[in-house]
C-alpha cells in the first residue's frame, strides 16, 4: 500500500519544502541567528565546499563577518543583533570541541535555554562521547554532512545517543548526482532521521576550479551552479510524492544571501543606531559629514555630534539644508572583513539619487 502524498510548500526564491521546517531554518529566515565560524579546521576535502581560502584549514575564528577575539565577542555580537539563537559551524566544529562547548555553554548560561543553536559536521569526529557532551552542554539541533559512506553509522549512532537533540542531514544539490541523493533520503527516512536540508550548489573562490572541471556551469548572473535549483526542488516534490516521512527542504543560494544575512545587518543596524543615524535597506549605517559652524549648530540642537575636529556627523535628512557627504558603513563592531557577498561595496561613497 503506497503512502499518501504530503503537501508541498513552494516560495520561489525563499524555500521548497515538504514536512516541517527545522527550528534552526525558521530562525534563520527571521536573520535572528548570528554564525559562529569555530574553526576552519576540518578532517574531509570535499571539492564543493565554498569556504574560502584565508579560513578553511586554518585555526581561526568569527561571529558573523568579525574576527573572534575573546569568547565573550559571541555573547556582544548575538546582544548586537538581538539574536534568539546561533547557527555553529565551520570547518568542522567538532575539531575544536572544547571551543565549541564553550560557545554553546557561555550562549546558553547568558540566554536562557530557548536559545536555540544548531551545528554543523561532517560527522567524522562525532564519537559517542563529542555527542554526550554536545547534549550535555544545551545543543538544540545537530546537522551531520556525510562525506563518506561510513559516516552514516554517525548518523545512526547520534539518533542513538541523543535524546533532546534534533538530528537532521544537510547536503549540497550536486544536479548530476540526483538519484544517489534520493537514495540517501530513503535511507535516511528508514534510520528516522528527522529532517534534510538541500542546499544549492554555491560557486566560490576556492571551488571554481574543481567545479569547472567537472563540468559544472557557473551561472552568469549569480555564483551558484546551474540545475541546482531545479533539482533540488523537484527532490522536494518527489519526496511529498513518495510520502516519505522525513522533512525534505531545499535553501537556495540567492534567499541565503541577499534575504538572511541582509536581515541579519539590518536588526544589528536598527540595534546600534544612533539617534540621528539611518538604516539602509541593505543593512548599512547612513549620516551626513559636513563641517562649519551651521553643521556646529545642528548638531548642538541634537542631530548629529562632532566626529573629528571641524567635521560633524549629521542627520541625512539635513541633506537639504546643509551641504556634505553622505557616508554608510556597515555596522561591524571591529572592523572585520564584509562578507563574500558584499566584497566590493565601499564602506565610504558618495550619494547618489
Amino acid at each position: 500500500m503506497s503512502k499518501p502524498a504530503r503537501p508541498v510548500r513552494v516560495l520561489p526564491g525563499v524555500y521548497a519544502y515538504a514536512g516541517r521546517l527545522p527550528d534552526g531554518c525558521i530562525h534563520c529566515m527571521h536573520g535572528s541567528k548570528i554564525v559562529v565560524f569555530v574553526t576552519g579546521l576540518c578532517g574531509d576535502r570535499c571539492f564543493y565546499c565554498p569556504v574560502s581560502p584565508s579560513r578553511l584549514y586554518h585555526d581561526v575564528a568569527y561571529v558573523d563577518e568579525e574576527p573572534l577575539e575573546a569568547l565573550w565577542d559571541v555573547v556582544d555580537e548575538a546582544y548586537r543583533v538581538g539574536a534568539d539563537g546561533a547557527s555553529i559551524t565551520g570547518g568542522d566544529p567538532l575539531a575544536r570541541l572544547g571551543r565549541t562547548l564553550r560557545v554553546i555553554k557561555l550562549l546558553k548560561e547568558v540566554f536562557g535555554d530557548d536559545f536555540h543553536i544548531h551545528l554543523y559536521t561532517s560527522g567524522r569526529y562525532a564519537t559517542t562521547e563529542a555527542l554526550r557532551l554536545l547534549e550535555e552542554a544545551g545543543l538544540d539541533e545537530i546537522r551531520l554532512h556525510p562525506t563518506e559512506g561510513w559516516m552514516l553509522e554517525r548518523i545512526e549512532r547520534a539518533l542513538q545517543v541523543l535524546r533532546s537533540v534534533r538530528v537532521g542531514v544537510e547536503v549540497p544539490v550536486l544536479p548530476d548526482r540526483v538519484e544517489e541523493l534520493k537514495q540517501l533520503i530513503e535511507r535516511l527516512d528508514r534510520m528516522g532521521v528527522e529532517f534534510i536540508n538541500l542546499n544549492e550548489l554555491e560557486a566560490s573562490e576556492r571551488n571554481m576550479r574543481q567545479l569547472i572541471l567537472r563540468g559544472y556551469r557557473v551561472s552568469g548572473s549569480k555564483p551558484v551552479v546551474e540545475g541546482s535549483r531545479e533539482a533540488g526542488e523537484a527532490i522536494v516534490k518527489w519526496a511529498a510524492e513518495r510520502g516519505l516521512r522525513i522533512s525534505v527542504h531545499f535553501c537556495p543560494a540567492v534567499y541565503k544571501d541577499s534575504v538572511q544575512m541582509r536581515l541579519r545587518l539590518v536588526r544589528k543596524a536598527m540595534r546600534i543606531r544612533k539617534s540621528y543615524e539611518e538604516v539602509t535597506p541593505e543593512g548599512m549605517l547612513q549620516v551626513l559629514v559636513t563641517r562649519g559652524p551651521g553643521a556646529a549648530r545642528l548638531a548642538a540642537e541634537g542631530y548629529g555630534e562632532e566626529c573629528g575636529g571641524s567635521v560633524y556627523c549629521l542627520s541625512p535628512r539635513l541633506r537639504g539644508r546643509v551641504a556634505g557627504k553622505l557616508v554608510r558603513r556597515y555596522p561591524a563592531l571591529r572592523g572585520g572583513a564584509l562578507p563574500v557577498e558584499v566584497e566590493g561595496v565601499a564602506e565610504e561613497s558618495d550619494y547618489s539619487p
